[in-house]
């Protein structure tokens, strides 16, 4: 194997390109988060829609319908048969319903609606891919860079989506080749997907012994991923505090990922080629801290990984939810300090990683992409239900309004985060093993690094 593998291994190479992968799925599906701006002002014949509140609410959320029915089949088809190909179908159907949404859009709401579900489809495939990809490819020691990079396709779908939407929106173009570029980067990034990953270490032609040794050291108490122990996992309650975590942490992702741009522009006044580097902004610094956080936790040896997650977890919901309760009580008189509020509140939940994700997949080992598809379901739920809330409650986007919108979900942070740091348990589930009991040498909370 050559030398630059033995630093950068082939598991790096696969990550990254998985991460581009998942981007593009969620980049695709958040572009109308920024459209629907432009769409209001195109004043095309050809392209003008004039989409009441009610249906924009629609198009927003309904994408959530096609995740919620994608995910059943995903599900099982990913206990079945190849990641790969299975992910590969996601990639074409987010590509092509992608394409197909400027003339959907000429056809009138229910194409355009239907176009939004399909994409979700798409994205029900997302989070079994990440947990298959962690089990299988990821060193224990090295499980939260794997979901820092991973998860933080949630990051880098807004950090590419603003800016590049604002431009293409302010451009001769127009806002059909929002879509257009997005379908175009999500065929290129598939296909360097489909020569570089492999459901396995074993059998990829690029891994070497030596790092296939260091993927698969401490792993061999593991049962077998056959049939996935539902009962055990329903029934675990660190599985339902991680998932009530993610309730309270993707509530809030998707009020900066739908409303991030509205804010922007609508409240502290910015224009629309502004707003979308702007929007993009607090996104950035948020993945910076999830890459950092993850490292962090890997590198920490000092403390048990039950410790560490429910540390990280407090600074990604606590220190979040009082950050949003000080941005409630801005208004927009000076827009340059809310931004960096918001820069501040947004990046803190960046330590999710390291936080109630890492717990899920420390915890439910070979079982976490199911564990992990449930976190989609309950994301698929926030897009479904999230507009819906924040639409009402913001009302004629006034100072009341956006005040109200962080305090409640302010609260829903900090009481979410309680419930995980009591029931947090990031040692192995004992329906993961093979012996009833934990191997204290093989599952030690305080793992020593992996000698190379």
């Amino acid at each position: 194997m050559m030398p630059f593998f033995s630093f950068f291994g082939t598991r790096h190479l696969v990550l990254l390109i998985t991460t581009a992968c998942l981007t593009s799925i969620l980049s695709n599906m958040n572009t109308y988060n920024f459209t629907k701006i432009c769409i209001s002002n195109d004043t095309s014949s050809t392209h003008n829609q004039n989409y009441t509140k009610h249906q924009q609410s629609m198009l927003q959320s309904f994408v959530a319908w096609g995740t919620l029915v994608g995910g059943v089949p995903y599900v099982y088809l990913f206990s079945k048969y190849s990641h790969r190909y299975l992910f590969i179908s996601a990639g074409i159907i987010s590509a092509v319903s992608t394409a197909l949404i400027p003339l959907a859009n000429q056809g009138g709401f229910g194409y355009f609606l239907v176009a939004r579900v399909i994409q979700g489809v798409a994205f029900a495939a997302t989070s079994p891919l990440i947990g298959a990809l962690t089990a299988t490819w990821a060193p224990l020691g090295e499980h939260g860079i794997f979901l820092a990079l991973a998860t933080g396709f949630t990051q880098l779908a807004n950090i590419f989506t603003m800016p590049v939407s604002g431009a293409l929106c302010s451009s001769n173009w127009g806002w059909p080749a929002v879509y257009y570029v997005h379908a175009i980067v999500t065929a290129i990034v598939f296909t360097l997907f489909f020569f570089f990953y492999r459901n396995h270490p074993n059998i990829h032609p690029l891994v070497s012994p030596e790092e296939l040794k260091r993927i698969e050291a401490n792993k061999n108490n593991e049962k077998k991923a056959s049939d996935v122990p539902y009962f055990s996992i329903f029934t675990s309650l660190t599985i339902w505090a991680v998932w009530i975590a993610a309730l309270g942490d993707l509530l809030s992702v998707q009020l900066v990922s739908l409303f991030n741009p509205q804010y922007m522009k609508d409240y502290l006044k910015y224009d629309i080629l502004n707003t979308g580097f702007m929007a993009a902004l607090p996104v950035i610094v948020q993945f910076v801290v999830k890459c950092f956080s993850g490292a962090i936790s890997d590198a920490l040896y000092c403390l048990n990984e039950t410790t560490k997650v429910r540390i990280f977890n407090t600074f990604a919901l606590g220190v979040s939810g009082l950050a949003f309760i000080l941005l409630a009580l801005m208004n927009n008189a000076h827009p340059s300090l809310n931004i960096v509020v918001l820069v501040f509140t947004e990046s803190m939940i960046g330590f999710n990683t390291a936080g109630f994700n890492k717990c899920a997949t420390l915890h439910s080992r070979q079982y976490s992409h199911f564990v992990m598809t449930q976190i989609i379901n309950i994301w698929a739920v926030c897009i479904l239900v999230e507009p819906f809330i924040v639409n009402p409650i913001l009302g004629d986007g006034s100072y009341v309004g956006w005040r109200n919108v962080f305090l409640l979900h302010a609260g829903i942070l900090l009481a979410t985060n309680v419930v995980f740091c009591f029931f947090a348990d990031a040692t192995p589930a004992k329906w993961t093993l093979q012996k009833e009991e934990n191997d204290s040498e093989n599952f030690d909370e305080k793992r020593p690094p992996i000698e190379k």
